[in-house]
């Protein structure tokens, strides 16, 4: 199975740690500034769960999470961590085989859409906001890249990581998918965007205003 972490799981946090230093971190938890409190939030491919542990700090209670995860070692690592009294549902998964039965206020993706083609990326966005509730929030971080413009270290950087995440997991994809056009093309507007680590790392609020079907 492709895009299957699995293999380095033990080693992502402190692999990601190392070259990043906290801008990954600091890229997902700012965006947790749009989460309420009583909100029903969706994580897609939340990896060893350590955003978990930081939601719980600031949320000791009263969130209804649903964190998906395909790679059942990450999932592993996700049981160990203290959400406080916030209802989880973790769930070992693919999105694309995910069946929601509520609708979010709130999705988070974090280094997730870097995995895919731009075709697959647009697909899991229409299957997915369904349900996001009408005027949610779609909280976005991960690598950045804009053609023609971005830095030759970038480049390099970008590349050597699609080299090896191929070939050890499997990732499908080559370059960054175009995740504006295609939230855009959804019925997104940005309502927000920061850079981390020399603008190489991208937080951004996407909000849907496209109607939907509504899930009870």
């Amino acid at each position: 199975m492709g895009n299957n972490y699995d293999k380095i799981a033990n080693y992502y946090d402190r692999i990601h740690h190392l070259f990043y230093g906290q801008s990954e971190i600091h890229a997902q938890v700012e965006l947790l500034d749009y989460v309420r409190p009583g909100d029903r939030l969706l994580i897609l491919g939340g990896g060893t769960g350590w955003i978990l542990d930081k939601i719980g700090a600031i949320f000791p209670s009263g969130l209804r999470i649903t964190y998906v995860e395909s790679s059942a070692r990450m999932m592993e690592l996700t049981k160990t961590r203290k959400w406080g009294q916030n209802e989880v549902e973790l769930v070992t998964s693919t999105v694309e085989e995910w069946k929601g039965d509520m609708v979010y206020d709130c999705v988070l993706t974090g280094l997730f859409f870097d995995n895919f083609q731009d075709a697959h990326a647009a697909a899991i966005v229409r299957q997915v906001s369904p349900y996001l509730k009408n005027g949610g929030y779609w909280l976005e971080s991960d690598f950045y890249y804009p053609r023609r413009r971005g830095k030759l270290w970038q480049a390099i950087l970008l590349y050597s990581m699609y080299i090896s995440a191929r070939l050890i997991c499997g990732v499908e994809a080559r370059r960054l998918p175009d995740m504006d056009r295609i939230f855009t093309e959804e019925g997104y507007r940005v309502l927000y965007t920061t850079f981390h680590y020399q603008r190489f790392i991208r937080s951004v609020v996407y909000r849907k205003f496209s109607a939907d079907r509504i899930y009870s």
